[in-house]
Protein backbone atom coordinates (compact mmCIF):
# COMPACT_ATOMS: atom_id res chain seq x y z
CA UNK A 1 0.00 0.00 0.00
CA UNK A 2 2.44 2.58 1.66
CA UNK A 3 1.53 6.03 -0.13
CA UNK A 4 -1.53 4.51 -1.76
CA UNK A 5 -3.13 4.91 1.59
CA UNK A 6 -2.86 8.86 1.10
CA UNK A 7 -5.89 10.36 -1.04
CA UNK A 8 -4.62 12.42 -3.39
CA UNK A 9 -2.19 15.24 -2.84
CA UNK A 10 0.54 13.51 -5.63
CA UNK A 11 2.42 16.62 -5.80
CA UNK A 12 3.18 16.41 -1.97
CA UNK A 13 3.78 12.55 -2.20
CA UNK A 14 6.60 13.09 -4.63
CA UNK A 15 8.15 16.50 -3.02
CA UNK A 16 8.63 14.31 0.62
CA UNK A 17 9.53 11.28 -1.11
CA UNK A 18 12.53 13.38 -2.90
CA UNK A 19 13.51 14.91 0.30
CA UNK A 20 14.09 11.07 1.37
CA UNK A 21 16.22 9.99 -1.12
CA UNK A 22 18.24 12.37 -1.15
CA UNK A 23 18.60 12.68 2.68
CA UNK A 24 17.89 16.38 3.50
CA UNK A 25 15.44 16.64 6.52
CA UNK A 26 14.28 20.19 7.27
CA UNK A 27 13.71 20.68 10.97
CA UNK A 28 10.61 21.06 11.01
CA UNK A 29 7.35 20.96 9.06
CA UNK A 30 3.76 22.48 9.09
CA UNK A 31 0.97 20.50 6.83
CA UNK A 32 -2.09 22.45 6.95
CA UNK A 33 -5.53 21.76 5.41
CA UNK A 34 -8.96 20.63 6.69
CA UNK A 35 -9.40 18.46 8.93
CA UNK A 36 -9.50 14.90 7.21
CA UNK A 37 -7.36 15.86 4.28
CA UNK A 38 -4.37 14.07 4.36
CA UNK A 39 -2.08 15.16 6.73
CA UNK A 40 -2.09 12.44 9.39
CA UNK A 41 -1.95 9.95 6.68
CA UNK A 42 1.17 11.50 4.99
CA UNK A 43 3.07 12.42 8.30
CA UNK A 44 2.87 9.00 9.06
CA UNK A 45 3.80 7.67 5.92
CA UNK A 46 6.94 10.21 5.52
CA UNK A 47 8.00 9.25 8.99
CA UNK A 48 7.34 5.35 7.86
CA UNK A 49 9.52 5.29 4.76
CA UNK A 50 12.15 7.67 6.44
CA UNK A 51 12.42 4.97 9.42
CA UNK A 52 12.03 1.84 6.74
CA UNK A 53 14.95 -0.58 7.10
CA UNK A 54 14.33 -2.46 3.74
CA UNK A 55 12.17 0.22 1.69
CA UNK A 56 11.29 -0.06 -1.59
CA UNK A 57 12.85 2.40 -4.13
CA UNK A 58 13.70 3.68 -7.76
CA UNK A 59 15.05 6.75 -9.58
CA UNK A 60 12.06 8.97 -8.44
CA UNK A 61 10.48 7.16 -5.64
CA UNK A 62 10.53 5.40 -2.55
CA UNK A 63 8.20 3.33 0.38
CA UNK A 64 8.10 1.85 3.10
CA UNK A 65 8.22 -2.24 2.73
CA UNK A 66 5.55 -2.37 5.81
CA UNK A 67 7.32 -5.81 7.34
CA UNK A 68 10.50 -4.51 8.60
CA UNK A 69 10.61 -4.13 12.36
CA UNK A 70 10.38 -0.93 12.32
CA UNK A 71 7.55 -0.78 10.05
CA UNK A 72 5.62 -2.92 12.38
CA UNK A 73 6.74 -1.26 15.50
CA UNK A 74 5.47 1.85 13.78
CA UNK A 75 2.45 0.39 13.01
CA UNK A 76 1.96 -0.43 16.57
CA UNK A 77 2.68 2.67 18.49
CA UNK A 78 5.68 1.41 19.55
CA UNK A 79 8.79 2.86 17.42
CA UNK A 80 11.15 4.55 19.80
CA UNK A 81 11.92 7.32 17.57
CA UNK A 82 8.53 8.61 17.03
CA UNK A 83 6.60 10.40 19.53
CA UNK A 84 3.02 11.89 19.24
CA UNK A 85 1.96 15.39 21.12
CA UNK A 86 -1.40 16.20 21.57
CA UNK A 87 -4.29 17.41 23.61
CA UNK A 88 -4.64 15.21 27.18
CA UNK A 89 -7.70 15.11 29.35
CA UNK A 90 -7.49 17.19 32.86
CA UNK A 91 -5.20 15.05 34.93
CA UNK A 92 -3.92 14.77 38.33
CA UNK A 93 -1.31 16.99 39.24
CA UNK A 94 1.65 15.84 38.91
CA UNK A 95 5.59 16.38 40.27
CA UNK A 96 8.06 17.60 37.82
CA UNK A 97 9.87 14.11 37.82
CA UNK A 98 6.71 11.87 37.12
CA UNK A 99 5.05 11.83 33.66
CA UNK A 100 2.27 13.90 31.92
CA UNK A 101 1.00 10.45 31.61
CA UNK A 102 1.03 9.51 35.41
CA UNK A 103 -2.07 11.81 36.89
CA UNK A 104 -4.25 10.01 33.89
CA UNK A 105 -6.72 6.62 35.00
CA UNK A 106 -6.22 3.59 33.75
CA UNK A 107 -9.45 4.05 31.49
CA UNK A 108 -8.14 7.17 29.99
CA UNK A 109 -4.82 5.66 29.44
CA UNK A 110 -6.42 3.00 27.88
CA UNK A 111 -8.21 5.37 25.46
CA UNK A 112 -5.55 7.30 24.35
CA UNK A 113 -3.58 4.02 23.61
CA UNK A 114 -6.66 2.42 21.80
CA UNK A 115 -7.50 5.84 19.62
CA UNK A 116 -3.83 6.28 18.52
CA UNK A 117 -3.56 2.66 16.99
CA UNK A 118 -6.97 3.22 15.19
CA UNK A 119 -5.50 6.70 13.50
CA UNK A 120 -2.24 4.88 12.80
CA UNK A 121 -3.74 2.20 11.33
CA UNK A 122 -7.24 4.01 10.01
CA UNK A 123 -5.19 7.69 9.18
CA UNK A 124 -8.86 9.87 8.39
CA UNK A 125 -10.92 8.38 11.58
CA UNK A 126 -11.50 11.28 13.86
CA UNK A 127 -9.43 11.38 16.34
CA UNK A 128 -10.62 12.74 19.46
CA UNK A 129 -10.24 11.97 23.00
CA UNK A 130 -12.63 12.49 25.90
CA UNK A 131 -12.06 15.16 27.79
CA UNK A 132 -9.07 16.55 25.72
CA UNK A 133 -8.81 20.14 24.22
CA UNK A 134 -5.34 21.28 24.79
CA UNK A 135 -1.44 20.66 24.93
CA UNK A 136 -0.52 22.29 28.05
CA UNK A 137 3.27 23.45 28.62
CA UNK A 138 4.06 19.96 30.56
CA UNK A 139 3.46 17.72 27.62
CA UNK A 140 5.97 20.20 25.71
CA UNK A 141 8.66 20.40 28.70
CA UNK A 142 8.60 16.61 28.75
CA UNK A 143 8.92 16.68 24.98
CA UNK A 144 12.02 18.72 25.66
CA UNK A 145 13.47 16.19 28.29
CA UNK A 146 13.46 13.12 25.50
CA UNK A 147 14.63 15.23 23.36
CA UNK A 148 17.40 15.93 25.12
CA UNK A 149 18.23 12.22 25.46
CA UNK A 150 20.46 10.31 22.76
CA UNK A 151 17.97 8.68 20.13
CA UNK A 152 16.73 4.76 21.22
CA UNK A 153 17.91 3.61 17.46
CA UNK A 154 20.62 5.29 15.10
CA UNK A 155 18.04 6.67 12.85
CA UNK A 156 16.76 9.80 12.28
CA UNK A 157 13.86 10.90 15.56
CA UNK A 158 10.59 12.38 14.50
CA UNK A 159 7.37 14.10 16.08
CA UNK A 160 4.18 14.62 14.84
CA UNK A 161 2.29 17.57 16.54
CA UNK A 162 -1.54 16.11 16.29
CA UNK A 163 -3.74 19.55 16.10
CA UNK A 164 -0.77 21.59 16.74
CA UNK A 165 -3.09 25.05 17.22
CA UNK A 166 -4.20 23.23 20.44
CA UNK A 167 -1.01 23.96 22.35
CA UNK A 168 -1.53 26.63 25.29
CA UNK A 169 0.42 30.16 24.67
CA UNK A 170 2.71 29.20 27.26
CA UNK A 171 3.15 25.90 25.87
CA UNK A 172 3.60 27.27 22.07
CA UNK A 173 6.27 29.95 23.64
CA UNK A 174 8.01 26.56 25.60
CA UNK A 175 7.87 24.80 22.03
CA UNK A 176 9.42 27.85 20.17
CA UNK A 177 12.47 27.37 22.36
CA UNK A 178 13.16 23.87 21.03
CA UNK A 179 12.44 24.90 17.48
CA UNK A 180 15.11 27.44 17.72
CA UNK A 181 17.46 25.15 19.18
CA UNK A 182 17.41 22.73 16.32
CA UNK A 183 19.28 19.18 16.86
CA UNK A 184 20.35 17.23 13.17
CA UNK A 185 18.40 14.71 13.52
CA UNK A 186 14.99 15.38 14.74
CA UNK A 187 12.11 16.39 12.84
CA UNK A 188 8.94 17.58 13.52
CA UNK A 189 5.78 17.68 12.10
CA UNK A 190 2.84 19.89 12.98
CA UNK A 191 -0.39 19.13 11.70
CA UNK A 192 -3.45 21.84 12.15
CA UNK A 193 -6.84 22.87 11.10
CA UNK A 194 -6.38 26.58 12.30
CA UNK A 195 -2.64 27.80 11.49
CA UNK A 196 -3.58 31.33 11.88
CA UNK A 197 -3.79 30.03 16.09
CA UNK A 198 0.05 29.12 16.01
CA UNK A 199 2.37 32.01 16.87
CA UNK A 200 4.18 33.56 13.88
CA UNK A 201 7.46 32.88 15.06
CA UNK A 202 6.80 28.95 15.11
CA UNK A 203 5.15 29.11 11.49
CA UNK A 204 7.75 30.89 10.57
CA UNK A 205 10.41 28.48 11.59
CA UNK A 206 8.66 25.48 9.68
CA UNK A 207 8.29 24.43 6.10
CA UNK A 208 4.67 24.89 5.28
CA UNK A 209 2.89 22.46 3.43
CA UNK A 210 -0.71 23.17 2.05
CA UNK A 211 -2.68 20.02 1.81
CA UNK A 212 -5.82 21.19 -0.21
CA UNK A 213 -9.30 19.37 -0.39
CA UNK A 214 -9.32 16.06 -1.58
CA UNK A 215 -11.27 15.38 -5.17
CA UNK A 216 -14.52 14.29 -5.09
CA UNK A 217 -14.13 11.32 -7.42
CA UNK A 218 -11.42 9.51 -5.15
CA UNK A 219 -13.62 9.63 -1.98
CA UNK A 220 -16.51 8.51 -4.31
CA UNK A 221 -14.25 5.61 -5.87
CA UNK A 222 -13.04 5.30 -2.25
CA UNK A 223 -16.19 4.22 -0.67
CA UNK A 224 -17.65 2.14 -3.26
CA UNK A 225 -14.17 -0.10 -2.71
CA UNK A 226 -13.35 0.08 0.44
CA UNK A 227 -17.24 0.29 1.95
CA UNK A 228 -19.47 -1.41 -1.03
CA UNK A 229 -21.59 1.86 -0.75
CA UNK A 230 -23.79 2.49 -3.81
CA UNK A 231 -22.52 4.64 -6.94
CA UNK A 232 -25.61 7.14 -5.77
CA UNK A 233 -25.04 7.03 -2.09
CA UNK A 234 -20.94 6.73 -2.09
CA UNK A 235 -21.22 10.46 -5.03
CA UNK A 236 -23.76 12.02 -2.42
CA UNK A 237 -21.42 11.53 0.60
CA UNK A 238 -17.97 12.36 -1.62
CA UNK A 239 -20.43 15.72 -2.43
CA UNK A 240 -21.14 16.34 1.26
CA UNK A 241 -18.15 15.29 3.02
CA UNK A 242 -16.53 18.85 2.07
CA UNK A 243 -13.19 17.22 0.30
CA UNK A 244 -12.29 15.32 3.73
CA UNK A 245 -12.52 11.42 3.73
CA UNK A 246 -13.04 12.02 7.48
CA UNK A 247 -16.47 13.58 6.89
CA UNK A 248 -17.04 10.79 4.31
CA UNK A 249 -16.41 8.21 7.02
CA UNK A 250 -18.40 10.50 9.26
CA UNK A 251 -21.32 10.33 7.03
CA UNK A 252 -21.30 6.45 6.18
CA UNK A 253 -23.32 5.46 8.89
CA UNK A 254 -25.60 7.74 8.56
CA UNK A 255 -27.83 6.55 6.18
CA UNK A 256 -27.49 9.78 4.63
CA UNK A 257 -30.15 9.65 1.46
CA UNK A 258 -33.36 7.97 3.59
CA UNK A 259 -32.32 10.87 6.41
CA UNK A 260 -32.32 13.77 4.09
CA UNK A 261 -35.59 12.32 2.23
CA UNK A 262 -37.08 12.29 5.96
CA UNK A 263 -36.24 15.62 6.82
CA UNK A 264 -37.60 16.79 3.27
CA UNK A 265 -40.30 15.36 4.02
CA UNK A 266 -40.94 16.95 7.56
CA UNK A 267 -40.32 20.51 5.68
CA UNK A 268 -43.49 19.65 3.34
CA UNK A 269 -45.37 18.61 6.04
CA UNK A 270 -44.64 21.92 7.81
CA UNK A 271 -45.53 24.24 4.36
CA UNK A 272 -48.94 22.51 4.24
CA UNK A 273 -51.79 25.61 4.41
CA UNK A 274 -53.08 23.80 7.59
CA UNK A 275 -50.12 22.29 9.45
CA UNK A 276 -50.90 19.24 11.50
CA UNK A 277 -48.71 19.72 14.37
CA UNK A 278 -49.28 16.33 16.11
CA UNK A 279 -47.99 14.71 12.78
CA UNK A 280 -45.46 17.12 12.71
CA UNK A 281 -44.10 16.71 16.11
CA UNK A 282 -43.94 12.52 15.57
CA UNK A 283 -42.37 12.71 12.62
CA UNK A 284 -39.67 14.59 14.21
CA UNK A 285 -39.50 12.41 17.10
CA UNK A 286 -38.97 9.82 14.98
CA UNK A 287 -36.16 11.62 13.06
CA UNK A 288 -34.26 12.30 16.12
CA UNK A 289 -34.80 9.38 18.06
CA UNK A 290 -32.01 8.14 19.98
CA UNK A 291 -29.42 10.70 17.88
CA UNK A 292 -26.51 12.90 19.37
CA UNK A 293 -25.64 16.00 18.92
CA UNK A 294 -23.00 15.12 15.84
CA UNK A 295 -25.59 13.01 14.33
CA UNK A 296 -28.12 16.25 14.52
CA UNK A 297 -25.43 18.52 13.15
CA UNK A 298 -25.23 16.18 10.00
CA UNK A 299 -29.11 16.00 9.73
CA UNK A 300 -29.10 19.88 9.73
CA UNK A 301 -26.31 19.95 7.12
CA UNK A 302 -28.10 17.99 5.16
CA UNK A 303 -31.67 20.08 4.92
CA UNK A 304 -28.95 23.25 4.82
CA UNK A 305 -27.92 21.50 2.10
CA UNK A 306 -31.02 21.20 0.15
CA UNK A 307 -31.98 24.29 0.65
CA UNK A 308 -28.64 25.76 -0.86
CA UNK A 309 -29.30 23.70 -3.89
CA UNK A 310 -32.74 24.65 -4.10
CA UNK A 311 -30.79 28.20 -4.45
CA UNK A 312 -28.95 27.29 -7.26
CA UNK A 313 -31.70 25.48 -9.41
CA UNK A 314 -34.14 28.65 -8.90
CA UNK A 315 -31.28 31.47 -10.20
CA UNK A 316 -29.36 29.41 -12.77
CA UNK A 317 -30.28 26.61 -15.60
CA UNK A 318 -26.79 25.02 -14.97
CA UNK A 319 -26.93 22.42 -12.37
CA UNK A 320 -23.39 20.82 -11.80
CA UNK A 321 -23.05 22.28 -8.66
CA UNK A 322 -26.29 20.59 -7.23
CA UNK A 323 -25.22 18.60 -4.77
CA UNK A 324 -28.13 16.47 -4.23
CA UNK A 325 -28.52 15.93 -7.95
CA UNK A 326 -30.90 12.72 -6.94
CA UNK A 327 -33.61 14.71 -5.89
CA UNK A 328 -33.32 17.13 -9.23
CA UNK A 329 -36.96 16.79 -9.93
CA UNK A 330 -38.27 17.37 -6.04
CA UNK A 331 -35.99 20.52 -5.75
CA UNK A 332 -37.15 21.92 -9.23
CA UNK A 333 -40.57 21.83 -7.80
CA UNK A 334 -39.67 24.01 -4.81
CA UNK A 335 -37.41 26.02 -6.68
CA UNK A 336 -40.49 26.90 -8.75
CA UNK A 337 -42.93 27.29 -6.00
CA UNK A 338 -40.45 29.29 -4.00
CA UNK A 339 -37.74 30.86 -5.93
CA UNK A 340 -39.32 34.45 -4.85
CA UNK A 341 -39.22 34.02 -0.94
CA UNK A 342 -35.65 34.71 1.37
CA UNK A 343 -34.29 31.16 1.02
CA UNK A 344 -31.07 32.91 2.65
CA UNK A 345 -32.89 33.83 6.05
CA UNK A 346 -33.49 29.59 5.95
CA UNK A 347 -30.09 29.21 5.77
CA UNK A 348 -29.62 31.19 8.84
CA UNK A 349 -32.39 29.90 10.53
CA UNK A 350 -30.86 26.33 10.21
CA UNK A 351 -27.64 27.74 11.26
CA UNK A 352 -29.15 29.13 14.55
CA UNK A 353 -30.53 25.93 15.10
CA UNK A 354 -26.83 24.03 15.09
CA UNK A 355 -25.80 26.48 17.71
CA UNK A 356 -28.60 25.66 19.35
CA UNK A 357 -28.09 21.95 19.19
CA UNK A 358 -24.37 22.22 20.63
CA UNK A 359 -25.70 24.62 23.70
CA UNK A 360 -27.65 21.78 24.55
CA UNK A 361 -31.20 22.36 23.62
CA UNK A 362 -33.24 19.55 23.33
CA UNK A 363 -32.65 18.00 19.97
CA UNK A 364 -36.53 17.39 19.13
CA UNK A 365 -37.46 20.86 20.46
CA UNK A 366 -34.78 22.45 18.44
CA UNK A 367 -35.71 20.98 15.45
CA UNK A 368 -39.83 21.53 15.65
CA UNK A 369 -39.32 25.19 16.17
CA UNK A 370 -36.41 25.13 12.95
CA UNK A 371 -39.76 23.77 11.02
CA UNK A 372 -41.94 26.49 12.13
CA UNK A 373 -39.62 29.06 11.78
CA UNK A 374 -38.99 27.81 8.03
CA UNK A 375 -42.83 27.92 7.63
CA UNK A 376 -42.63 31.31 8.73
CA UNK A 377 -39.94 32.23 6.26
CA UNK A 378 -41.05 30.45 3.09
CA UNK A 379 -45.03 31.17 3.37
CA UNK A 380 -45.49 34.19 5.42
CA UNK A 381 -43.01 36.59 3.75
Amino acid sequence: MGWDKVLGQSIIKENLQRTILEGRYPNAYLFFGNEGVGKFATALEFVKTASCLTPRRNDNSIEACETCKNCISINKSTYPNLEFIFSLPASKAQTKAESVFSGLTDEQLDEINRKLIEKINSPYVRFQIAGASQIRIAQIRELRKNLALSNALPMRRFVIIINAEEMRSEAQNAFLKTLEEPRDDVTFILLSVQRNLLLPTIVSRCIPIYFPPIEINLIKDKLISDFMLSEEESNLIARFANGSFTNALDLINSNIIASRDKFVNILRIGLKKEVPFKVLSEEINSLVDNIDKKQSQHLLMLLEQWIRDAIVVSKSSDERYVINYDDIETLRRFAKNFASKPLYKAIQEIENANYMVLSNVAISSVFLDLVIKLRQIILES
